[in-house]
């Protein structure tokens, strides 16, 4: 009994050292770490790209570039995605030691049932369980997930939302003049029409002609090429085809 009570001691006498080293070493409480969630969660933002939503999101480096042709194919599996243009909140940050994890309107892993969900208390006519249900609705979120190379350093909010400039714009949305005031002269009578050019971004598409009836991907040759089409037959259809965000064809029938 004495010898195990001394043990207990022993350990007891190391905790306050081993949580040290674990805070220093997981970097938890720093206030770099502490002003992110501090000013990024529950942030709102505008998609630049659409998502897809299942458990892995996009992965980004420490510059915001992607592999488009890789993302596009994501989608593509998916089957579901969150579109361009949407709204979308910071619902959770995660930390690791090389990735800064952004989970965006509750995520896209579908919740499983806690062990507490499944036991029932009561009587033979009523019965409740021990647990409140999860929500079982699918999930309607995805991730953002900034890798680098050998740890996250202290950044500021602001450098943040630089990285994450390629996928979420933080801004509010400028007024029309301002808008047309920014964009290139070869894009101006377009917009004015509201019509797509080739060269265009997502964000000037969808400023000039709104949100697509349906967007579809698909394989040519050895690139997946993503399409937004408008209006529906027998009215005038037009295919707007962009690739790795950019317009690379606009065709009517």
């Amino acid at each position: 009994m004495m010898r195990h009570f001394g043990i207990a001691l022993v350990i007891l006498a190391l905790l306050p050292q081993l949580a040290i080293a674990e805070d220093e070493s997981s970097q938890l409480n720093t206030p770099a770490r502490r002003e992110l969630v501090r000013a990024l969660a529950s942030e709102y933002a505008t998609l630049k790209v659409s998502l897809p939503i299942n458990k892995r999101g996009l992965t980004v480096d420490d510059t915001g570039e992607f592999d488009w042709e890789k993302h596009e194919l994501s989608l593509l599996r998916s089957g579901q995605f969150i579109t361009s243009g949407i709204r979308v909140q910071i619902t959770k940050i995660s930390f690791d030691k090389k990735k800064l994890r952004f989970e965006l309107n509750g995520g896209g892993r579908k919740l499983k049932r806690r062990i507490l969900e499944r036991i029932y208390a009561g009587t033979a006519t009523s019965v409740t369980p021990l647990a409140r249900p999860s929500d079982a609705s699918n999930p309607k979120g995805s991730y953002v997930t900034i890798k680098f190379d050998e740890f996250v350093p202290d950044l500021t909010p602001d450098e943040v939302k630089s990285i994450l400039a390629t996928v979420l714009d933080f801004s509010k949305k400028s007024s029309t003049k301002s808008f047309m005031e920014a964009q290139p002269e070869e894009f101006k009578e377009a917009i004015r029409n509201k019509r797509a050019a080739v060269g265009m971004d997502k964000d000037t598409v969808l400023a000039s002609m709104g949100q697509p009836l349906r967007r579809v991907w698909e394989t040519k040759g050895e690139t997946v090429v993503e399409e937004w089409i408008y209006g529906e037959r027998p009215y005038k259809v037009i295919f707007v085809e962009f690739h790795e965000g950019i317009v690379v064809s606009v065709k009517e029938y």
